[in-house]
């Protein structure tokens, strides 16, 4: 089973997305910080880590850096109200998806990358 550990701020939007991958079919972990992430990579071992780059303790783009040094066949991919920059690679992440309340764009990403990993 494809295992996927998402990190965002807001409550709401974890539990959402958190049904919403389930229903998928994939086994999804979720948490509010990026330190949690770090501390669950290991011993949880993501195919893809979804993070917000605004997340309670520290950057998601920190935490999408530490993650890709760690796991190097983990996928990263970023969901923000943020733009991200022209180069993604800058960012350390695999893909970026610009919240939305339609979720088709971000589960069609965890797919292609769960794929991939």
């Amino acid at each position: 089973m494809v295992r996927i550990l998402l990190a965002d701020s807001e409550p709401h939007i974890r539990w959402l997305l958190q049904e919403e991958l389930e229903d998928e079919g994939y086994e999804v972990l979720v948490t509010s910080r990026g330190g949690e992430v770090v501390h669950l990579v290991d011993s949880f071992r993501p195919d893809v880590v979804v993070l917000e780059i605004r997340l309670d303790d520290m950057s998601g783009l920190e935490t999408g850096r530490i993650v890709k040094g760690t796991r190097k066949k983990t996928r990263v991919v970023y969901y923000s109200h943020c733009r991200p920059p022209h180069d993604l690679s800058s960012w350390g992440g695999d893909d970026y998806v610009l919240k939305s309340p339609n979720l088709d764009r971000l589960k069609k990403v965890v797919h292609r990358l769960a794929l991939a990993a």
